[in-house]
C-alpha cells in the first residue's frame, strides 16, 4: 500500500511539469510555424508545416503516405474518409484535408487562426500530431 502512495505522490508532483511542457510545446509550435510573426497560426501556415511533415514521412518518396508511414497520426476512419481515390494511400491534398479538419476542430472561436492556448487543447494536440 505504501508503494501506491509513493507512486501517486510522484504523479501529483510531476503533473505541473507535464502541463508546463505542454504549454512550452504549444508556444514553441507557434513560434516555429508562425511565418508572419503575429502570434497565431492560420491555415496557410499550418498547411506549410503539414506539407513539410508529409515530405519527411514519405520515406519511399512516392508522393503518398500509407498507414505504415503515418503510424498513429491518423485514425483509420480519417484515413478512409480522406482517401478519395481509394488507393490505400494519401497524397498531399488528401493529407491536407485531414489537417484542415483538425485545424477547424482546434479553432472553436472560428477566427481563422490558432493561438498557443488553442494548441494546448486536445484538438490542438491532435492537430500538431500531423505537423511534427
Amino acid at each position: 500500500m505504501h508503494r501506491v502512495g509513493v507512486i501517486v505522490a510522484a504523479l501529483i508532483a510531476t503533473a505541473p511539469l507535464a502541463l508546463q511542457a505542454r504549454a512550452d510545446s504549444a508556444g514553441d509550435a507557434v513560434t516555429t510555424w508562425d511565418q508572419d510573426h503575429d502570434g497565431t497560426l492560420d491555415l496557410a501556415e499550418i498547411n506549410k508545416a503539414a506539407a513539410a511533415e508529409f515530405d519527411k514521412l514519405d520515406v519511399d518518396h512516392d508522393g503518398t503516405l500509407d498507414m505504415k508511414e503515418l503510424g498513429q497520426r491518423v485514425t483509420s476512419a480519417e484515413f478512409i474518409a480522406a482517401d478519395k481515390d481509394k488507393d490505400g494511400t494519401l497524397d498531399k491534398a488528401e493529407y491536407a484535408s485531414i489537417v484542415a479538419l483538425r485545424f477547424h476542430a482546434a479553432n472553436p472561436d472560428n477566427d481563422a487562426t490558432i493561438d498557443a492556448k488553442e494548441l494546448r487543447t486536445a484538438a490542438g494536440g491532435r492537430l500538431t500530431e500531423l505537423l511534427k
